[in-house]
């Protein structure tokens, strides 16, 4: 199943990405697989808009700017920059603001969020939470964000 492998490439990835080793179990997989499409939807939806003004791609179909946000794309996917705190420093490992306010904005905006009504889940932060995040904002993201500005 093409889904099933995605699932694996992704924690596979994120697990490298990270420098840990965590197995991946069928229940985990399982757990990535449910509404994966909707939450997956809906989290690219709110971290396009974050990702486009939190590392300054510019919406212009001019080439110039089409250049920048390329140049800026591959600098950000050159060793995972985007998932620093200081991307350009390459400082602070998943500690960028990007990634808070992606987490807020997804489950914690109003107190009818999951975020808010499963908050056990979410204390301390799942790693999965941070492996989808992660994935969205991933080198796919960034062309996306670069070609559809």
């Amino acid at each position: 199943m093409v889904e099933t492998k995605l699932v694996k490439h992704a924690w596979w990835e994120a697990s490298d990405n990270a420098g840990l080793t965590i197995q991946l179990t069928p229940a985990l997989v399982k757990m990535m697989m449910r509404r994966t499409s909707h939450v997956h939807g809906e989290l690219e939806t709110k971290m396009r808009g974050l990702t486009s003004s939190f590392f300054g791609f510019h919406t212009s179909r001019s080439m110039a700017a089409i250049k920048a946000n390329h140049d800026l794309a591959e600098s950000l996917k050159k060793g995972s920059s985007f998932v620093f705190k200081d991307w350009e420093m390459r400082s602070g490992i998943y500690k960028s603001d990007l990634i808070q306010t992606g987490i807020n904005d997804m489950w914690f905006a109003n107190r009818s969020d999951e975020g808010i009504i499963y908050a056990k889940y979410f204390d301390p932060l799942l790693v999965e939470i941070l492996a989808l995040v992660l994935m969205v904002v991933s080198v796919f993201e960034l062309f996306h964000v670069q070609c559809c500005c």
